[in-house]
This record gives structure tokens, C-alpha cells and sequence, in this order.
């Protein structure tokens, strides 16, 4: 089995936990946090498994074979590149890194020490997705022309947190990955437009209005905010009909219209949003090879790329 490590305590990893769990390809051997507050919770919580007081010391035990990655976005490159540097398969939160430069150095390092190394957009892996991919590729709502994908939320301020942090704060670097990955997923034709219209406050971008406008002529939306809620959707425009999902990031069903005639396409998680995404990872590492084909170095060096565009794109 697949021993893990976690690096960071904080409710994401405790939700990988949970759903690695379920898993009976791999366990939780060991986690690190630099707080020891979490470090006492956590040993009371889960006494046989072993907590460090150092994400270095975590990284240098020898069992350890997988890690996931759970700190704050700014520290995701130093350990991403640290745990690949000893060799050890990386699962990394959204995003890898903030920066294309520092994907790139991952994504190189990955190929170079024959390492493992995926971002962790869970989204790829929900059963529903690959079912909704199969309806666009069999043309049954035409070609794609248009993608819009909505993720707001209205989050309270909290000062000091990793969200509200300039460097590392604001909605396109918290969940702007989901919108931009899933437009990838559907469009693949080079990126030629971007326009956008953001609101800050407290310092980061707290709402964003995307567009993107690309070489096949095909278009996509993203709007996201951390100051507002709304319906978190997905519309997909065909030639010949749409096809809308609600949470578009990890949705269990789907509806189709060609015609004012719609169906609806279900499929349930497997236990837990997290789960498809964790067992991937373990088919990959049990058939050794370094990439998942469902969210490649490639793509997320190709998400990356639009989300530093985008970033620039606020200051025109």
C-alpha cells in the first residue's frame, strides 16, 4: 500500500484524510504541521499515526511514499519542489504554484528525477465529468462555441489569513483554478483575448469577470467572487444544444437541451468528492509513471499560463 504524508493541518487536509481512509490502496502514515496546537489535536484524534513538528522532517522519513500537499498557496512550490527533490510522488492543492515559472520548475524537476507529480484539481476525477466529456465529444451538442463557469462565495474577512493576503490572496488564486481548468478541459485552441473587470477589497480581487476569446474563435466566462454568493454553474453552448451542470466542479448530474428537449445525465461520487482524485494518484504510482493523463504537467502549465494572462490583464 501507498504510505502517505501530509503537509499542513488545516480542514482541506483533514477532508483528504477522511476520503483516504476509504482507500485500500494507500493510508495515512504520517502528518506535519508547524503548530502545535494542530500537532496535539491531531496525535489525540489519530495517536498510531506519527505527526512532525517540521514539513523537513516528514520529508526526510524513508517510509513515506506519496505527499499531499495542503499549506498555504505561497509555501506550495518550496515543498512541492522539496518532496520531489527526495523523491517522493506529489499531490499537490490548487494551485501548484503562483507563478507559470515555478509550475515549469516542478513540472521539469518531475520529469527529471522520474517523480511523481500532480496538481490536486479534484474536478478531473469527479464520475460525472468523464461522462459529460463523452456527450461533447460525440457531437451531440454540436461543436463547443462558448463555455460560462460561475464560482462565487461570500466569505467573511478574516485578518491574517491566507485568503486576504496580497501575495497569495484573492478569488483567482483561491478558486479561479476551477474555472480556468474546466473551460481547458472543453477548449483546447491557444488563448487570444483576455478581458476582465475586477472589484477588490481588503486589499486582494474579490470579484472577477473574465473573458477569454481564443484562436478557434470559441469564447468562455469566468466569473468568481469571494464577496458574493451565487449559483456555482457551468453552461456549455454547442452548435446544436447546452449542457449545464450545478456545482460545475464537482457535479453529479447534468442537464442537456438540443431543442427545448432535455435529459439528464447522474452519476454519484464515489464516497466523496476526494476519493476519485486520491485513487488516481495510486493507479498512476502503481503502474509508475509520472504524470496523470487527466491533469497532466502539460495542463497545468496550460492553467497557469491563462491565469498569469488574466492577472495581467488586470493591470491594463
Amino acid at each position: 500500500m501507498i504510505r502517505w504524508g501530509i503537509l499542513g493541518m488545516g480542514k482541506i487536509a483533514t477532508r483528504f484524510m477522511q476520503s483516504l481512509n476509504k482507500s485500500q490502496e494507500g493510508y495515512l502514515y504520517a502528518g506535519a504541521s508547524l503548530t502545535a496546537v494542530k500537532r496535539e489535536q491531531f496525535s489525540l484524534n489519530h495517536p498510531h499515526i506519527l505527526i512532525y513538528p517540521t514539513y523537513e522532517d516528514l520529508l526526510e522519513d524513508p517510509n513515506i511514499d506519496a505527499v499531499y500537499i495542503a499549506t498555504r498557496h505561497n509555501d506550495h512550490y518550496q515543498w512541492a519542489k522539496a518532496a520531489l527533490l527526495k523523491k517522493k510522488a506529489v499531490l499537490c492543492e490548487k494551485p501548484a504554484t503562483l507563478t507559470y515559472t515555478q509550475t515549469e520548475d516542478l513540472c521539469q524537476l518531475a520529469k527529471s528525477n522520474q517523480t511523481f507529480f500532480m496538481e490536486a484539481m479534484k474536478t478531473r476525477f469527479i464520475p460525472l465529468v468523464a461522462d459529460m466529456k463523452k456527450v461533447v465529444a460525440s457531437g451531440e451538442i454540436g461543436e463547443v462555441q462558448r463555455i460560462e463557469t460561475s464560482f462565487c462565495s461570500d466569505v467573511d474577512y478574516q485578518e491574517g489569513h491566507y485568503l486576504f493576503d496580497k501575495e497569495q490572496g484573492g478569488v483567482l488564486y483561491d478558486v479561479g483554478t476551477y474555472n480556468i481548468a474546466t473551460t481547458l478541459d472543453y477548449i483546447t485552441s491557444p488563448l487570444q483575448k483576455v478581458s476582465t473587470q475586477v472589484i477588490y477589497k481588503n486589499g486582494v480581487d474579490a470579484y472577477d469577470v473574465v473573458e477569454l476569446v481564443f484562436e478557434s474563435g470559441q469564447t468562455a466566462k469566468l466569473e468568481m467572487a469571494i464577496d458574493r454568493s451565487k449559483e456555482k454553474n457551468m453552461i456549455i453552448y454547442g452548435s446544436q444544444g447546452t449542457m449545464t451542470a450545478v456545482p460545475f466542479y464537482r457535479p453529479e448530474q447534468a442537464i442537456i437541451t438540443i431543442n427545448n428537449q432535455q435529459r439528464v445525465i447522474e452519476k454519484s461520487y464515489i464516497y466523496d468528492d476526494f476519493f476519485t482524485e486520491i485513487e488516481e494518484v495510486h493507479r498512476c504510482l502503481k503502474e509508475k509513471i509520472i504524470e496523470s493523463p487527466r491533469m497532466s504537467l502539460q495542463d497545468s502549465l496550460d492553467c497557469m499560463y491563462v491565469m498569469e494572462k488574466i492577472r495581467e490583464s488586470f493591470y491594463d
